[in-house]
């Protein structure tokens, strides 16, 4: 077997440019550089236009309306009823994780249905407090279910 040199190809791929760059005239750059500043101080200077805006209203803040206090309320309690059927299934043994999926489904939706319930609620008030420690409640619980704390080994 006969080993050919690559020279000519590597020389085709690696043509070096015999021309090089020229600097341009160092006057020519001087009057572009000096023309566009000219330029925008002439922009500067001109008087801005102005543009009309509407007036801010007066914030205050808003009051939680008594429906969305009654939507967390029964968002609340719908959600202890899950969960109380939730522990009720997971007490049973003849009960196996497969068949729980329902009430596993159920509180997923629920919970994405209240959560944005919870941002509306007053920060210093009791119900927003309880919504919150149920929803971390339901939480946690579909946490330890999807990570496998209840499959007995």
């Amino acid at each position: 077997m006969k080993i050919l040199s690559n020279d000519p190809v590597l020389n085709s791929l690696q043509h070096e440019s015999n021309t090089k760059a020229q600097p341009s005239d160092p006057k020519e750059f001087g009057n572009i550089l000096n023309e566009t500043l000219e330029k925008t101080k002439a922009a500067a200077s001109a008087p801005m236009p102005t543009t009309f805006t509407k007036p801010m209203a007066i914030i205050q803040p808003a009051m939680v309306p008594a429906a969305d206090q009654q939507f967390a309320i029964n968002g609340i309690e719908g959600m202890l009823n899950i969960l109380d059927r939730y522990r009720e299934k997971l007490a049973d043994p003849g009960i196996n994780l497969k068949q729980m999926d329902s009430v596993i489904q159920e509180m997923t939706r629920e919970m994405e249905n209240l959560a944005p319930v919870l941002d509306s609620l007053p920060e210093d008030g009791k119900l927003k407090n309880i919504l919150n420690h149920t929803l971390v409640t339901a939480s946690m619980e579909l946490s330890k279910f999807y990570r496998g704390d209840y499959i007995s080994t």
